[in-house]
């Protein structure tokens, strides 16, 4: 056997001696084990004293048992229950059992079986002290009771006479239930001592996951920034300071562009090692003179502390330019550019939520209107507050039917007939009143109202078309469709189940796309538009000339027809310029075989000068102004009218 082997036992030996640093209770632990001792003791001890004082020859037991109880147990079980003074509350009891089992062995109480009460005295005391200090207490106790039966009771008149050998057998008896106790004892402290370590493992282990739910809280966890929770308290903290030293602190709202896009090309992990290279470089820039935060996927919000209270733009953009920024990541070189939006305090707000708010507004408005950086402006919340009043209107007002349909009529310039119209929606609003189409048919684009918006437009118009019809009207109605309407799923099966409803030709409609629908997808435009015209829908280019179509798609279009904004014809016969861009699209226009028409006209000479070129179709206020579809109806329903006689009956009240 090796030494180690036979070290183990006497190591295991040593601990039941008490070797070794002792049992160290906490306060509430030792309370607890002096109330449970007590309260064993007085409910052991006083029904034994009892009994004890109505059997002859056995008073004086049963008095001592009893002033055992009240003088030393209950007293220890209320300081105990008060954890006051625990190390009196602990020798009262084991004074009281020495008392007690004492005098039972002085007596040979309870005809002689008293004797084996006395065995018990080292448990409490174990119980009680731990392992070293209860083997002085049971090795003190052993030494009373043997200089009683060997010293003591010699002297004592009313004592017990026992003999030598019972005396030595009493006492071995009592050495082997002393060595017992503390077997005993020292498995529950090791037990306890194993569950107090599972204890604090588990608790170590559930505040190490409450540290990191907490931090999770507060923070960003793949940058390690705080979260818009944890900038909020730091801002505030912030203010305060501010104010009571008499500088401003700028609130900048940084998003980044385009990380969406890049974070599908770089792939979850390379994402998260760009955006973690873009906190890493904001924060080497800011330094010590701001605090950076990450609020959502693609922002950032950084406190600067100004030495002043307001914000020069200037310097502003002085410092933005100096700080540009490219990021390598995956072996790609890509440059990272920001949309900023700026909140000052004290200039805008001086509460942490709303400084906040306004820099997300200011970063909002750079975004829409493609800037780099926009400083917060009290009229931009205004009309932002207005935008989303105007767009919950708008949902009311598509549910209780209060948009309107409006039509202005189109005039073949070379014989002054009314050949259609085009179809226009008109707000009236209980509130506001009029609310022109330049404020909510944005609205309603930004917001997504603009899909509800023209099936309610393409309803009401192919209503009006079925009445025209009914009357023997063979007008042709142009109808706005939007880039985004364009685009959006199930519109060819929309417009075909309609038009079959109604029994409305297609070819009565002519569907007005802008060229903006072929800047995001012109391909998928194109497919769209081939489809519409397949099922024999005209299709026209509105606003020409506005936008940026490539005249390479112009000749692949399945259109029959250009519209010449009316930002060219209002000052036709002043602007030479002007007139060479109309004239060359209506030349254009004709050589790929299709028709031209002009709105805005206002006058006689502009209507006089584009029939002179040929302009085939012509719509503004010279002939007619918008009007309600009954009205308009009421007018076609006289007969085909010349131009001086439309004229004539919208002067006419």
């Amino acid at each position: 056997m090796e030494l180690a082997d036979l070290m183990r036992p006497i190591r295991a030996f040593s601990h039941v001696l008490g070797a070794g640093k002792d049992e160290l209770f906490d306060p509430d632990e030792r309370s607890r084990q002096i109330q449970l001792t007590a309260s064993i003791g007085a409910v052991v001890g006083l029904p034994f004293a009892l009994h004890n004082l109505l059997v002859s020859g056995l008073i004086g037991v049963g008095l001592t048992e009893l002033l055992a109880v009240f003088l030393l147990i209950f007293p220890a079980l209320l300081l105990a229950r008060r954890r006051m003074a625990l190390d009196l509350a602990e020798a009262m009891v084991l004074l009281a059992a020495v008392a007690i089992f004492g005098v039972l062995i002085v007596y040979r109480g309870v005809q002689g079986t008293g004797l084996f009460w006395g065995f018990l005295f080292p448990f409490v005391a174990f119980f009680l002290k731990g392992q070293r200090r209860g083997w002085r207490y049971s090795a003190g106790y052993i030494v009373l009771v043997a200089m009683h039966f060997f010293v003591l009771r010699r002297y004592l008149s009313f004592a017990y006479e026992y003999s030598t050998s019972f005396g030595v057998h009493y006492l071995e008896v009592l050495c082997g239930f002393t060595a017992v106790a503390a077997g005993f004892n020292l498995l529950r402290t090791r037990f306890e001592e194993k569950l107090q370590k599972r204890v604090t493992e588990r608790t170590t282990e559930a505040k190490t996951y409450m540290e990191q739910l907490q931090y999770q809280a507060t923070h960003d966890v793949p940058t390690g920034l705080p979260n818009r929770v944890e900038l909020v308290k730091r801002l505030r903290l912030e203010i305060e300071q501010a104010a009571s030293q008499g500088h401003g602190i700028a609130v900048c709202n940084l998003q980044v562009l385009h990380l969406h896009e890049l974070g599908n090309v770089l792939g979850l992990a390379g994402a998260d090692k760009f955006v973690l290279s873009i906190a890493e470089h904001l924060n080497a820039t800011v330094q010590h003179r701001a605090t950076l935060a990450r609020t959502q996927r693609d922002e950032f919000v950084v406190i600067y502390h100004l030495d002043q209270l307001t914000l020069e733009p200037e310097a502003l953009q002085k410092y933005i330019e100096q700080r540009r920024l490219s990021v390598e990541v995956q072996g790609y070189n890509l440059r990272v550019d920001f949309t900023f939006g700026v909140s000052v305090c004290p200039q805008h707000a001086s509460d942490a939520d709303v400084l906040l708010r306004q820099a997300e507004q200011a970063m909002l408005q750079a975004r829409k209107s493609e800037l780099p950086w926009v400083l917060y402006d009290p009229a931009q919340e205004l009309a932002f507050q207005r935008h989303h009043l105007l767009f919950g209107r708008m949902c009311e007002a598509l549910d209780r039917h209060q948009f309107e349909l409006y039509l202005q009529p189109q005039i073949d310039l070379a014989t002054g007939k009314l050949i259609g119209a085009e179809a226009l929606t008109r707000w009236t609003d209980m509130i506001e009143g009029s609310i022109s189409p330049m404020v909510f048919i944005p609205i309603a684009e930004e917001s997504g109202l603009i899909g509800p918006l023209t099936d309610w437009l393409v309803q009401r118009c192919l209503e009006e078309c079925s009445k025209w019809r009914s009357e023997g009207l063979l007008l042709h109605l142009s109808i706005n469709i939007s880039a985004l309407t364009l685009l959006s799923p199930g519109l060819v099966e929309k417009f075909h189940t309609s038009i079959t409803a109604f029994q409305v030709p297609a070819e009565l409609i002519n569907l007005e796309i802008t060229e903006s629908c072929f800047i995001a997808s012109p391909e998928r435009s194109l497919a769209v538009m081939w489809q519409l015209r397949s099922l024999g829908f005209k299709l026209s280019i509105d606003d020409f000339g506005t936008g940026f179509s490539s005249l390479s798609y112009l000749k692949s279009m399945p259109i029959h027809e250009l519209k010449i904004d009316q930002a060219f014809v209002r000052n036709l016969l002043s602007e030479a310029g002007d007139q060479a861009i109309v004239a060359s699209t209506i030349s254009l226009a004709h050589n790929l075989g299709l028709k031209v028409v002009a709105e805005g006209i206002e006058d006689e000479a502009t209507a006089y000068w584009l029939a002179k070129q040929q302009c085939d179709i012509g719509q503004g206020y010279w002939f007619a102004r918008p009007m309600p579809a009954d009205a308009f109806m009421a007018l076609a329903i006289r007969g085909r009218q010349t131009t001086e006689q439309l004229h004539a009956l919208e002067q006419t009240p």
